[in-house]
């Protein structure tokens, strides 16, 4: 039977830790945490998966790189209080959709939709939200697309059913959040709204070249098919 992973194994028995107050020094937090590191996991090997097929297939990087990690302590604080909610393990998996992320970096544009397509595809992989960030960028210039998955994780007899983000980027809209994160969150001091408009218009240009060199690899692409016709 698949279950939330609000249940956790303690020394052979279940104890339901739902309603309890987070505590991030606790065995239960800890237990959590591992049980999202193995959904992460599981998700960033069947990733790796499609990328070795696509590049036999295609004989180029379709996806180019891909990282895993799992929120620190501090930022999962921070966001159950940006977004207000209870501090418990029932608010925590419900609210807290990105506590485990796998991010795909790809060349162009067109290959995140292709590769969001194969995604849908992965039998162990159940999309239950999206956000178009692509066609819809953030006001302050991001620009991906991000996916929550459900997949299942058994642990000693157990199957719970995991969140996991998938966020899927070109290697352009990777170089500036990167860029943008580092310059935002700088503790030293916070930007100004001049450069916080700069970035926003630098995203744009960025976004206008990457068109600019798709359309140069689309056309060598259009060219090789032709000469080996």
């Amino acid at each position: 039977m698949i279950k939330r992973p609000d249940l956790i194994k303690q020394n052979n028995d279940i104890k339901t830790v739902q309603d309890e107050e987070i505590n991030i020094e606790s065995k239960e937090y800890n237990d959590l945490i591992r049980i999202y590191e193995i959904a992460m996991n599981q998700v960033a090997s069947e990733i790796n998966l499609v990328k070795e097929k696509l590049n036999k297939l295609y004989g180029y990087s379709i996806i180019d790189k891909i990282t895993a990690r799992v929120k620190s302590k501090k930022s999962i604080i921070n966001k159950m209080k940006k977004k207000n909610i209870k501090y418990t393990y029932t608010s925590l998996i419900d609210n807290i959709n990105d506590i485990a992320g796998v991010r795909i970096t790809c060349p162009v544009q067109d290959d995140i939709f292709f590769v969001k397509q194969i995604i849908e595809m992965i039998p162990n992989l159940k999309i239950i939200k999206e956000k178009d960030y692509i066609n819809n960028p953030k006001k302050s210039g991001y620009s991906a697309y991000h996916i929550i998955v459900e997949t299942p994780v058994t642990i000693n007899g157990e199957t719970v059913v995991m969140k996991v983000e998938i966020q899927i980027r070109t290697i352009a809209m990777d170089f500036w959040a990167e860029m943008e994160h580092d310059i935002r969150y700088k503790p030293q001091k916070s930007i100004s709204l001049f450069d916080s408009k700069k970035l926003t218009w630098y995203a744009k240009i960025l976004e206008k070249l990457q068109g600019k060199i798709v359309k140069i690899y689309r056309k060598q692409e259009t060219n090789n098919l032709f000469y080996n016709y």
